[in-house]
C-alpha cells in the first residue's frame, strides 16, 4: 500500500505495524442545524476539538480510487439503527452541505483512544439522501445513505465559447476565425490547414 499524503508519523507507524493495527474512519456531515461527528467504533473519540461519537459498524463506505478526470468523484456512506426520528433527517434539504471523511488507528478493537492524527481521505459534499427502511425478522431497520460528490458534475458548468470577437480583442489583427460565425447556421465545415 502506498500513500502519498502527509501522515502523522505515528499514524503511519501502526499502519505499518507488521502485526496488524486497528482501522477506525472518522465521518464528518454538516448537517443542517446539527452538524455529525461520528466514528466507526464504540465510545467517544476527542478529536480536533470535537467529540465524535461511535456508531459501530457503518452499514456501507463507498470511496473512489485516486484516479483523476474530469468527472466528480463520488463516495456513499449508509448508516443503519435509525428510529422513527430518521423522517426528521429525510425532511431537511442538506444537498451541498460539506462532508469529510477520515482514516486513523487506534490503540484497541472497539477502542476510542486515537494513534497520531486521523488524515482525509475524502472531501466532497452531500449529492442527496435515500432512505434505506427494511423490513427484517424483528420489524424494520431503518437507515439513510449519504451520496457523497467531490465537486460539481461536469454538465453542472456552462461549456467554454470563443467567438471571432473574443479572438480579435486579445489579439489585434488575427482574423483566422473571422468565417466561425457563419459554420452553425449554415453548417460549413472548416478545415484547419495541416
Amino acid at each position: 500500500m502506498v500513500i502519498a499524503r502527509d501522515i502523522h508519523p505515528d499514524t503511519l507507524a501502526a499502519i505499518g505495524n507488521k502485526a496488524g493495527f486497528f482501522p477506525i474512519m472518522l465521518f464528518f456531515v454538516d448537517w443542517p442545524g446539527d452538524p455529525l461527528h461520528a466514528h466507526t467504533n464504540r465510545g467517544t473519540v476527542t478529536w480536533g476539538g470535537e467529540d465524535w461519537t461511535g456508531v459501530g459498524k457503518v452499514a456501507g463506505l463507498s470511496l473512489p480510487g485516486d484516479g483523476t478526470g474530469m468527472a466528480a468523484q463520488e463516495a456513499s456512506l449508509s448508516l443503519l439503527g435509525f428510529g422513527d426520528e430518521l423522517d426528521d433527517y429525510l425532511d431537511v434539504d442538506a444537498r451541498d452541505r460539506d462532508a469529510v471523511i477520515y482514516f486513523g488507528a487506534v490503540t484497541a478493537r472497539d477502542g476510542a483512544t486515537l494513534v497520531g492524527e486521523p488524515f482525509p481521505v475524502f472531501t466532497g459534499t452531500i449529492n442527496g439522501l435515500r432512505d434505506l427502511t427494511e423490513a427484517n425478522a424483528v420489524g424494520r431497520a431503518r437507515g439513510v445513505q449519504v451520496p457523497l460528490s467531490s465537486g460539481p458534475s461536469q454538465r453542472a458548468r456552462s461549456t467554454a465559447f470563443h467567438s471571432f470577437e473574443d479572438q480579435a480583442a486579445n489579439f489585434l489583427g488575427d482574423t483566422a476565425g473571422r468565417l466561425l460565425i457563419n459554420t452553425d447556421r449554415e453548417g460549413i465545415r472548416l478545415r484547419w490547414p495541416a
